[in-house]
């Protein structure tokens, strides 16, 4: 077999189905997770269910997996990846999985190029760039922008126990002894849950998603209740907490376990009525969960709302990029700067807490 070090760009072609990975797939990419502490359960849940998602596959000269990743495909207008964790947003968040000994950089390469094909203008990467993206657009037309929104998180090394956090945050405690005063309870399922839990979960998913609104709302029923649904039911390292009050759902943030963290994957509240603090509650049982099981960082994704920012760790907080990737040098050419940030805020812009939705470009190539 050829070694796959010694392939260049042109002997990567990429398949796009929503064909699940295999078990052969499997062991192949398994490794590579094992080393950067992420749960083999990623795999058992790409692509994700729903009719937008896809799942790409770098495939080698001799029909060798080289790597793969999913991402939200409306072909031919838009293609979206996102990585703000490994679990967070179901479906779309996940990161690019490695063979062993492949040159990352090149399979990096031509899975980019394949979700910008993928678009009639541009396909947008928004979240964290690691050192295999960064070192990938070198040989991809693109824009990379850095944004003013930052992913927060909260290291629980320092807690004895969830008391410790509490007495950080006097706000934190006092909003947790109102959701107890007002019968509020706080529940903990580890794996999949059962058809009927996991459609009052989605309920909740596709009620927060019409609150907040914006482009896409069209989408948020089918996510929540076809994508998120099917997560609920069968990631075998999912910890979902929720929230109740008189057995009525209130609350829920369900998380993905990986080696050291506890990943927000996704969640939802009831809009109906006053849910008395769920989400703090919420946020403290996530704590507690993670000190009593030795779990080092809770990670809450990207810092939309006023209590991300004030009980997640102030620093150090990781930025937030929007990378745009091109077809063709005509739509390079025709999405530049102002129209790129422009776009960004109207969308993002005074829509959540802690940033303005500001860009700043900081990485450019117009003809790789």
């Amino acid at each position: 077999m050829t070694s796959t070090r010694d392939l260049d760009s042109a002997s990567i072609r990429v398949n796009v189905s929503r064909r699940r990975l295999d078990e052969r797939e499997r062991a192949l990419l398994k490794p590579d997770l094992g080393r950067r502490g992420i749960t083999p359960a990623m795999l058992d849940i790409l692509p994700p269910a729903g009719r937008h998602f896809q799942l790409l596959r770098a495939i080698g000269p001799e029909g060798q997996l080289l790597g793969a990743t999913s991402f939200m495909s409306l072909k031919p207008f838009v293609a979206i990846k996102q990585l703000l964790g490994e679990g967070n947003h179901v479906g779309w968040d996940t990161s690019i999985y490695f063979a062993d000994g492949v040159d990352r950089t090149l399979v990096a390469a031509a899975l980019l190029r394949t979700m910008a094909r993928r678009s009639g203008y541009y396909a947008m990467y928004f979240g964290r760039v690691d050192d295999d993206i960064r070192s990938a657009l070198r040989l991809v037309r693109h824009r990379l922008f850095e944004t003013n929104y930052r992913i927060g998180q909260i290291d629980c090394r320092q807690f004895e126990d969830v008391a410790d956090f509490l007495a950080l945050h006097k706000r934190l405690r006092r909003h947790v002894r109102d959701h107890a005063k007002a019968s509020g309870t706080v529940q903990v399922h580890e794996g999949p849950v059962g058809d009927e839990l996991a459609r009052r979960f989605s309920a909740l998913v596709h009620a927060t998603y019409r609150h907040h609104g914006g482009a896409g709302r069209w989408l948020f029923k089918d996510y929540a209740h076809r994508t998120c649904r099917s997560f609920f039911m069968s990631c075998r390292d999912a910890v979902h907490i929720s929230s109740s009050e008189h057995g009525r759902l209130t609350g829920l943030q369900s998380f993905v376990r990986h080696a050291d963290r506890l990943e927000l994957a996704e969640g939802g509240f009831d809009r109906s009525r006053h849910t008395h603090h769920a989400y703090e509650a919420i946020i403290a049982e996530s704590v507690r969960f993670a000190v009593e099981r030795h779990i080092d960082f809770v990670g809450y994704g990207g810092i939309w709302n006023a209590s991300k920012d004030r009980y997640t760790d102030p620093a150090p907080r990781q930025k937030i990029y929007m990378l745009q990737l091109y077809p063709g040098r005509l739509q390079y050419r025709l999405f530049g700067d102002r129209l790129s940030a422009w776009a960004f805020r109207i969308y993002f812009g005074g829509r959540f807490a802690g940033a303005s939705g500001a860009i700043t470009r900081v990485s450019s190539l117009p003809n790789p």
